[in-house]
């Protein structure tokens, strides 16, 4: 019994081991998957989010914060739709892939917050993508009055060259590109670096040339631009914009709320098996208890026999004669002619 029990706690414990394994996993892997991108728009400006999707589906939707129905922007089985300073178009991408692109006009302080596009319905969608809009003033993101991506303060950013011609020199460079201090890296080597910021050019890659800026800083805010020839006069080149926010920021974001969860889900599966252990010790106890009891009980029904043997091993030893007559003398005989009978056999 004890043997069973064992063993069934051992298999109790891996199968929770085993499921909070594949939940922290899951939940892991699910953060990661559907981290939310982040945006800035510059107040007054337009900007579009581009939602690729793998499954399809007629209906298309365009919401904002809890997606309830009051939050639902828009909502059409149509190709393309407008309400108000919002807007969505669909097509058919490359590789099977759905496009569900949203448009902002206009935007106002009161444009930030969390979004959602997607196809289906909005409250069980089919396929759908999340973002973050943070509208900031126009000073901020000087010239630039689309959206461009957020990132965030400690983290590392790598962005293609796109569009390039091929060249010998490659550089990369903040802002005018003119002074000495904008100029971050030059070179003629096909890789280079200097200190945060560096450039990689790979043959055959997609874009060809690449740049990095690892540990990102708020001050890393403002407009770069990366390519061949000389950063101050080049001959072919590609401008981006960063924006870099607060880590806390990332808070905000849902793929980034995995360690929290995973710790809640070690932390309970942690107390299941602690309950598991206790269960199974108290069980283990009660059934040591109870062989205990019945060997002392079979112990003293041992000794009560063997007391009792004892005394009767004592006992003077009784003649079937005599037991006869005075079984035959008892007052309490009924049978006049049985106790005659005995006396006369004394005779």
């Amino acid at each position: 019994m004890i043997f069973c029990i064992r063993i069934k706690l051992r298999m109790n414990i891996h199968h929770v081991l085993f499921f909070c394994f594949l939940s922290a996993l899951q939940d892991g892997n699910t953060g990661l998957v559907n981290a939310i991108n982040l945006f800035a728009g510059a107040e007054g400006g337009n900007g579009s989010i581009i939602c690729s999707l793998t499954s399809s589906g007629s209906t298309k939707f365009f919401c904002k914060g809890k997606c309830k129905e009051e939050d639902i922007l828009i909502k059409t089985d149509d190709v393309t739709a407008q309400s108000g300073r919002y807007s969505i178009r669909y097509e058919d991408g490359s590789s099977g892939r759905k496009i569900v692109t949203v448009t902002f006009t206009q935007l106002t302080k009161s444009d930030s917050g969390r979004y959602r596009c997607g196809l289906g319905g909005s409250s069980a969608p089919d396929a759908y993508t999340d973002f973050d809009i943070t509208v900031i003033d126009a000073a901020t993101l000087g010239q630039n009055t689309r959206f461009i991506r957020t990132e965030t303060e400690g983290g590392n950013i790598t962005r293609g060259c796109s569009n390039t011609v091929y060249g010998s020199r490659k550089f990369f460079c903040k802002d005018e590109c003119k002074k000495e201090e904008d100029i971050l890296v030059e070179t003629e080597e096909n890789r280079a670096q200097n200190g945060r910021y560096s450039i990689e050019y790979r043959e055959g890659s997609v874009f060809g040339l690449s740049v990095t800026i690892t540990q990102l800083k708020k001050s890393d805010t403002g407009r770069y631009r990366c390519g061949y020839g000389r950063a101050s006069s080049p001959d072919s080149s590609y401008t981006f914009s960063i924006f870099v926010v607060d880590a806390i920021s990332e808070v905000s974001r849902p793929g980034y709320f995995w360690p929290l969860v995973v710790f809640l889900l070690l932390v309970v599966c942690v107390a299941v098996i602690v309950v598991l252990l206790a269960v199974v010790l108290l069980l283990l106890y009660k059934l040591k208890k109870r062989r205990n009891s019945g060997l002392n009980t079979r112990g003293t029904s041992d000794s009560r026999n063997m007391e009792l043997s004892v005394i009767y091993e004592n006992r003077p030893p009784v003649s079937m004669y005599e037991d006869s007559v005075y079984q035959s003398l008892d007052p309490d005989s009924r049978d006049p002619d049985q106790t005659y009978s005995a006396l006369t056999a004394n005779t």
